[in-house]
């Protein structure tokens, strides 16, 4: 008998391809966030040490000129944090839809394993009865010419 050939195998293989893709695309997003998440720690770290230094710079006494300054690199650091926020915000926001795209996926790719599996079990039970029919055919035959022979 010819070997088991799933009919939608070529289906399926695309189906698990693209679930593939779906990883990949997921885990880069999760990586990018990760990326975001340790620069605003980075960023709000570095504020926090200009905070300090403003404030012993304003306790020992200093010119008008360098607590500008702090001010003024206060407030970039202030927006790079906004910024860096909305960046993960946005990265989470799309690793929730690749998320969900890939659950789709993998429930596609999972309904066309377990056809494969049905379709398999269905070949190999087939496969079965050929096997006793040809047993059986095998028997009646021996049994007919072993009767032949005591005539």
């Amino acid at each position: 008998m010819k070997k088991f050939k799933f009919r939608f195998d070529t289906v399926l293989r695309v189906k698990e391809k693209k679930e593939e893709q779906l990883k990949r695309e997921f885990m880069q997003l999760i990586a990018l966030k990760i990326q975001q998440e340790n620069l605003l720690k980075e960023i709000e770290k570095e504020k926090k040490k200009i905070i300090k230094e403003k404030f012993d710079e304003k306790q020992t006494g200093t010119d008008i000129q360098t607590l500008i300054y702090y001010e003024e690199y206060c407030n970039f650091l202030r927006k790079e944090i906004n910024l860096t926020e909305k960046k993960i915000k946005e990265l989470q926001e799309k690793a929730d839809i690749k998320r969900e795209e890939l659950i789709e996926a993998s429930k596609q790719k999972k309904i066309f394993e377990r056809l494969k599996q049905s379709d398999f079990q269905k070949f190999k039970a087939l496969v079965l009865k050929n096997e006793q029919q040809i047993l059986d055919e095998a028997a009646v035959n021996k049994y007919n010419r072993g009767e032949q022979k005591s005539y």
